[in-house]
């Protein structure tokens, strides 16, 4: 589901050109990742659902493979790996800029409730409630990203 690439700039990013890497959509949920074409190399992901729009920075395109994962219902008996601390505190950052951090949060109450955070997650901005039919459609449009991805490697 690749397209061509079409530079473009990103407001606040000075000369920098960013251009469509990979994107995924499912029901009313897109998701797409831009990467820089020009200057650093960078990587902005938006989501965009229902009622919301988010475009933030993340730190690498392995973001994408980790979200996907941390929606996808796992079996108690498996066992995370140390290098998975965050996943194992049901929460993931998703987001690169440590002052207003992206952070995936699972519901300890429900297993099918995600709050996707911005901000510090004991003071945040925003608290964005996905769940039941949301959380698929999302994980869907996520795995398109993923196999995109992939085909570029």
């Amino acid at each position: 589901m690749t397209t061509a690439k079409n530079a473009r700039p990103i407001l606040g990013h000075g000369k920098e050109n960013f251009g469509l890497l990979a994107n995924g959509s499912s029901g009313e949920w897109e998701v797409a990742i831009d990467e820089s074409t020009s200057g650093t190399e960078r990587w902005y992901a938006q989501i965009e659902g229902p009622t919301v729009s988010f475009y933030f920075e993340i730190p690498s395109v392995d973001v994408v493979g980790k979200f996907l994962r941390f929606l996808n219902p796992r079996p108690k008996a498996t066992k995370i790996s140390p290098n998975d601390s965050e996943e194992r505190h049901n929460s993931l950052v998703i987001g690169k800029d440590k002052k207003s951090p992206i952070i995936l949060l699972k519901d300890d109450e429900y297993p099918d409730r995600f709050f996707l955070v911005v901000g510090p997650t004991d003071n945040p901005i925003v608290r964005f409630t996905i769940s039941g039919r949301n959380v698929r459609k999302l994980a869907d449009a996520l795995r398109q990203v993923q196999e995109d991805l992939e085909d570029e490697e």
